[in-house]
């Protein structure tokens, strides 16, 4: 099933992506693979000057009631794809709105290394 939200964001299209959100789009959709626009939108690299549309796209899905705490198939959570990212602005938008790293490696056995390595750098996230 494809998503208009996450072809936007993908394209870095971020205006069509506001207007996507804004008439209604589902912003807690999810790929096969468990990818949700919020993830897609903290995973994208982008350049310096474009940092600060990310975070309104970011914000605006939040503000519209994504899940935060929603796991993709392999376990990770947004901040974990912000944290792939390296993007910080990123990373503190999430941790203000009160998400946290919540995988707890005595419990599940994973450590933070097998997560990071659970991205690969050519995966298609639509």
């Amino acid at each position: 099933m494809e998503s208009k939200l996450m072809s936007a964001l993908e394209s870095g299209m971020f205006k069509l992506a506001k207007i996507l959100i804004y008439g209604g789009h589902e912003v807690n959709f999810c790929t096969d693979t468990g990818i949700t626009p919020l993830m897609l939108a903290c995973k994208l690299k982008v350049r310096d000057q474009d940092i600060n549309e990310k975070i309104e796209i970011i914000s605006t899905l939040l503000e519209n009631n994504a899940n935060i705490n929603a796991k993709d198939n392999e376990g990770r959570t947004a901040l974990m794809y912000a944290m792939h990212s390296r993007c910080k602005s990123t990373i503190q938008v999430l941790k203000k709105q009160g998400l946290l790293i919540t995988v707890d490696a005595k419990k599940s056995k994973v450590t933070a290394k097998m997560i990071w390595d659970s991205f690969d750098l050519n995966e298609d996230y639509s």
